[in-house]
């Protein structure tokens, strides 16, 4: 166990990284260790982030679409009910590297049993974004690509993803929908590529206040992005290495 460190400590790191790091790490994990709804909405938000990159991962291995989705399915049934979970400590590392782990480990007791379990009434409720799984991995399917990798870049792009919805919800709720569908695609611009000029004569205004708008809207981005990933380690060190393998897998990924 590492010393927990001091309130002034945590304050100046907090504020050097630019994020209020949870108070509780792993947040969804232990709340989905604990009982009742609570524990069924987090383990609920576990398939919905993760699905996906399992998924894509067991069809990179070989796996045909029917055991990709009969293993997925069962290893979020075994987090649910087979201890995963439970056993899930913060102080292991990263979430997505537990989860990878855990996977390993229900693939190998899978290959040895060949069989799935049928599950029947005890199946999930999938979102629809989990459903159309294979139709995203033919889209996104990159060959010469190892199992890995793939895992890697599918988590990347649904950490992406959510946060860029948690953004246009913040500017729907301050009445800002028309300037966040306008600007959100310049979260992936450089300077010289953002169409500034253009945003400006959109919406009557200087492009020096369309830079300003655009600052801030990727300012807050970075914030919230900040804020999400340190849900999924333990630590703030961690926080910086995961931010840096989320660029270099970003970048790899195009």
């Amino acid at each position: 166990m590492h010393p927990a460190p001091s309130p002034d400590d945590q304050r100046s790191r907090d504020t050097l990284l630019g994020v209020a790091f949870p108070t509780t790490r792993w947040s969804l994990v232990l709340s989905a260790q604990k009982d009742g709804a609570e524990a069924g909405r987090a383990m609920n938000e576990i398939c919905r982030r993760y699905w996906y990159p399992v998924y894509a991962y067991l069809r990179c291995r070989g796996f045909s679409r029917p055991d990709a989705q009969d293993i997925t399915q069962g290893f979020f049934l075994k987090l649910v009910t087979g201890g995963f979970i439970q056993n899930a400590d913060p102080a292991r590392g990263r979430l997505r590297s537990y989860l990878l782990g855990a996977l390993g480990r229900h693939l190998a007791d899978h290959l040895r049993h060949e069989n799935a379990e049928k599950r029947g009434g005890r199946a999930i409720v999938l979102p629809l974004e989990c459903q159309n799984s294979e139709e995203r991995y033919e889209r996104e399917l990159i060959e010469h690509r190892d199992p890995e990798t793939i895992y890697l870049a599918a988590w990347a792009r649904e950490l992406i993803e959510r946060v860029r919805e948690k953004l246009r919800e913040h500017y729907e709720r301050t009445r800002r929908s028309e300037l966040f569908d306008a600007l959100h695609p310049c979260l992936g611009m450089d300077e010289d590529t953002a169409p500034y000029l253009d945003l400006a004569r959109q919406f009557n205004a200087s492009e020096t206040a369309m830079r300003l708008q655009v600052f801030r809207m990727r300012r807050r981005f970075g914030k919230m992005l900040r804020e999400e990933v340190a849900q999924t380690v333990e630590s703030p060190a961690e926080l910086d290495e995961e931010l840096n393998l989320l660029v270099k897998t970003l970048r790899e990924a195009r």
